[in-house]
This record gives C-alpha cells, sequence and structure tokens, in this order.
C-alpha cells in the first residue's frame, strides 16, 4: 500500500546561520511537520495547513518553487506501507511554537548540526542535509519592515 504526506521544513534565518525546527511526535520520534492531504487539496496546500496546525505559526513563507522528498517503508497492521513525504522549505519570522496537543509533545530550534543529530529516522536526516547544500541557492527571506 501506498501512502503520502507532505510537510514544511522550517528554516529561521539570523544573521548568516540558520536554525531549522524539528517536532517530536507522540510516537516518540524526531522529524518536521507533515501530514496527509484532504480530498481536492494540492501538496503545497496540505503542507502550509498541517505546519500551521501543528505550530500555530502563520509568519512564514512557503518556497514553492523547491522540494525535498523522503521515502520508507513501515509495517502497521500486518500490512506494509510505502511511504512518500514532500516537503517544502519555508522561511519562517518567528520562533514562537504553539504545539498541536494532540500530535507534537515537544519542539526545539536548532542549528543544522544539531538538527541532525536529533532527528530520529535516516531519511529525514538525508532531507535536511539536502536542504542544508541548497540553502546558497535559495531566495534570501523577505524582511519584514
Amino acid at each position: 500500500m501506498k501512502d503520502e504526506a507532505f510537510g514544511i521544513i522550517p528554516i529561521l534565518k539570523q544573521g548568516d546561520d540558520c536554525q531549522f525546527l524539528l517536532v517530536q511526535h507522540h510516537a516518540g520520534h524526531w522529524g518536521f511537520p507533515k501530514g496527509h492531504a484532504d480530498p481536492g487539496e494540492t501538496a503545497i496546500a496540505a503542507a502550509c495547513r498541517e505546519f500551521e496546525e501543528e505550530t500555530g505559526i502563520t509568519a512564514y513563507t512557503p518556497l514553492t518553487q523547491f522540494s525535498f522528498s523522503e521515502q520508507y517503508t513501515f509495517i502497521r497492521n500486518a500490512q506494509t506501507i510505502q511511504k512518500t513525504v514532500v516537503y517544502f522549505p519555508a522561511w519562517v519570522q518567528t520562533t514562537e511554537v504553539t504545539c498541536q496537543a494532540k500530535e507534537i509533545q515537544a519542539f526545539a530550534w536548532l542549528p543544522y548540526e544539531a538538527a541532525l543529530k536529533r532527528l530520529t529516522f535516516t531519511p529525514a536526516k538525508q532531507v535536511l542535509t539536502e536542504v542544508q547544500k541548497s540553502l546558497q541557492q535559495l531566495p534570501p527571506p523577505e524582511t519584514s519592515r
């Protein structure tokens, strides 16, 4: 069975440094905010909706021309599921997070190396590495005036 989800990789630029927002799901693992699309919802709309629901953040700019994906397989109820998650990087303008209590138990803003260590699963680490390598190509965040 195939499963598909969409998420945001939240990036906060502070001077020359970037921090990434990770969330800890109730199952215990650390990753990025993500979820399933509602019927008729586009990939970017689903990613943004899930991001806002899980973190409470609305001050951000998704970079829709860039996407990164992870694929992994897991077993649930004796059924093998092949999951693909498509992520869009986004410049975030705030560090304030309001976790969605029913899905997220903790969050952390971390620089690249610390975020890489905190992420639980290898595919997520690979996505973060790709995003880090792409940071120079991403258009700079718009600064609020």
